[in-house]
């Protein structure tokens, strides 16, 4: 049997703990799916929102929604502070009106429905085709 030189054989160590660590420190990047970045801390990639319906009342705007908590952790302010569903839309003329809302608490895999008066100037006409809805944290 034929010997490895001294310096083959260094080098043939070094590449297997190369392999080995590089191997070992890989990861699935479907590890975290459905968990917050630290579980005690909001993220809104966590959440869907969705604007289930519309209904024009005087001068506000009832908006109708859901969040649903898409990862496995319960939400609580308590626990990963707060967060707020933001709505916002212009008046015909380009006045912009906002109204925001806290949710409180949801559980994992649920879903959480609310409605908001989002208040506009009486006389004005509400554009609903730029309404929109977004998470916000706090």
């Amino acid at each position: 049997m034929k010997k490895l030189s001294p310096l083959k054989s260094v080098i043939s160590f070094i590449l297997i703990t190369t392999m080995s660590i590089l191997l070992a420190s890989c990861s699935s990047s479907h590890d975290d799916d459905n968990a917050p970045s630290n579980g005690n801390t909001f993220n809104p990639a966590d959440f869907t929102l969705t604007v289930t319906s519309t209904k024009f009342v005087a001068d506000w705007l009832e908006i109708n929604y859901s969040v649903k908590n898409t990862s496995k952790i319960s939400y609580s302010k308590y626990e990963q502070g707060n967060f707020t569903v933001k709505f916002t839309a212009k008046t015909t003329d380009g006045e912009v009106f906002q109204r925001t809302t806290y949710v409180e608490y949801v559980e994992a895999g649920v879903t959480y429905t609310d409605d908001v008066h989002l208040n506009y100037t009486a006389g004005k006409t509400l554009d609903l085709s730029t309404l929109t809805a977004v998470i916000v944290t706090d």
